[in-house]
């Protein structure tokens, strides 16, 4: 046969079933490529040795190579279908599958692009090839079975899945209104953390900057103290007032004032519906003895995340093991200059590592001890805050693997605290989230940020 022959694909209406069936002896393996449209699978034997790749279209002729699946079960050959887990595309023939008896197996898309070149000594990857690359992968290094989510898990995953673009929007929005106000009134970020306080909200949507507060000081005074509930004092209120008289900024045109006051009603409107998304994580965090305790560390959303998108820690026979799923195990880069060169793999959820991010932040705002320990890194040292806060967030990460298990989180427990100067450290606190412990009540009294 011809080497461009070797991939080609029948369609699964034109498949001889016998003769497939007559080809396996012991056992099968019914490799997938999948697609959001153009299947192909790759009947292979036990060995990986494939004996015909067949194409189908989803969802018009699945019914048909499901068929397919029924006769191979039917023959007591024992098929096990392995394909990656790409998108949702392939959920619906997953479950068909699951409904019919026939394993599952979920094969890392990275072993795949891996074993390519070595396959067939070629570094391409087209459709029919993949499927013929898993079905290969699977009888040297068989992928672990799939096994279907709960509802309530299907119900978490579906409510984390709505707040991440909500939280993309936010942050959007919040780049806008950062380079607005650096412009034009700079001095407002001095005197109001947009971040976790709300009352600017209203102070914005009616006095969309400097000038529009300098031309009804009263009115704008009123509005802050409305919006605030009381909570903002007078000299705060003040210091808002005489940051729009006293500016450096440029001062805005009618355009630019619109777009303001357009930015802060988005900002406000996500932020709402960011809150509602929350409350409905929460409560069903609270449901969950193992994700409770994970929230009291690392805040009901970032529990839910870790939940939905990377696994419940109970589910790792090792805390190494679940910090490699979250993408946080180190990898070494070495070629000529750059030797021992290492940095986080970053596979998995990178959702739900920057939640976990933001937790750090949170615990760098009040413990001392891993404050102590932060800014003990070489890394921090250096001028590199952001790799010292990483190497806070592998600590924090095999934490949880425990705290999953029923321990109580300690941070003296997870470095050495002889080696750590506790004394110097003076925690003054910038932020005060909602759903942390030490959320005051004046932060819940402006509807503190949402930031989980």
């Amino acid at each position: 046969m011809k080497r461009k022959h070797i991939y080609s694909a029948v369609d699964v209406e034109r498949l001889d079933v016998a003769l497939i069936l007559q080809a396996l002896a012991v056992g099968c393996i019914v490799a997938i490529d999948v697609a959001k449209t153009k299947f192909v699978a790759a009947l292979a034997t036990a060995t990986g040795e494939v004996l015909k790749l067949v194409k189908f279209d989803h969802p018009r002729q699945t019914v048909a190579f499901l068929g397919l699946l029924k006769a191979l079960r039917g023959a007591e050959l024992e098929p096990k279908v392995v394909m990656e887990p790409t998108g949702t595309y392939g959920d619906a023939l997953r479950y068909q599958c699951h409904r019919l008896g026939v394993p599952v197996h979920m094969m890392p898309p990275k072993h795949t692009h891996d074993f390519a070149e070595v396959f067939d000594g070629v570094p391409s990857m087209h459709d029919a090839k993949a499927a013929a690359v898993l079905a290969k992968l699977q009888a040297v290094k068989p992928a672990p079975v799939w096994q279907p989510e709960t509802e309530a898990q299907r119900d978490l995953r579906a409510w984390v899945d709505q707040r991440h673009p909500i939280a993309l929007t936010l942050a959007l929005h919040h780049g806008h209104l950062e380079a607005m106000l650096a412009r034009h009134w700079p001095e407002f970020g001095a005197v109001m953390d947009v971040h976790v306080r709300r009352s600017w909200f209203a102070l914005l949507r009616a006095f969309p900057g400097p000038r529009a507060v300098n031309a009804a000081r009263e009115e704008a005074a009123g509005t802050l103290h409305r919006a605030s509930h009381a909570q903002l004092g007078h000299e705060r209120i003040e210091a808002i007032l005489n940051a729009a008289k006293d500016t450096v900024g440029m001062p805005m045109t009618k355009g630019e004032e619109h777009k303001l006051r357009a930015i802060t009603e988005q900002i406000e409107a996500h932020t709402h519906r960011q809150d509602s998304v929350d409350a409905e994580i929460e409560a069903l965090v609270r449901q969950d003895a193992v994700l409770s305790r994970l929230a009291t560390v690392v805040g009901p959303a970032c529990a839910a995340a870790i939940a939905a998108l990377v696994g419940s820690p109970l589910d790792f026979v090792s805390a190494g093991a679940f910090e490699k799923a979250m993408g946080l195990n180190l990898k070494e880069r070495s070629s000529g200059e750059r030797i021992g060169q290492l940095s986080i793999t970053k596979r998995g959820s990178g959702q739900t590592r920057q939640l976990l991010f933001m937790a750090v932040l949170r615990l760098l705002n009040s413990d001392p001890v891993v404050i102590a320990w932060y800014r003990g890194r070489k890394a921090y040292k250096a001028g590199l805050p952001i790799k010292a806060i990483v190497a806070v967030m592998r600590k924090l990460a095999r934490a949880l693997w425990h705290v999953a298990r029923g321990e109580t989180f300690d941070a003296k427990r997870l470095f050495d605290v002889r080696r750590l100067d506790l004394n110097s450290v003076t925690i003054r606190p910038r932020f005060k989230f909602k759903n942390a412990p030490q959320a005051s009540a004046q932060a819940h009294s402006e509807g503190g940020a949402a930031i989980a």
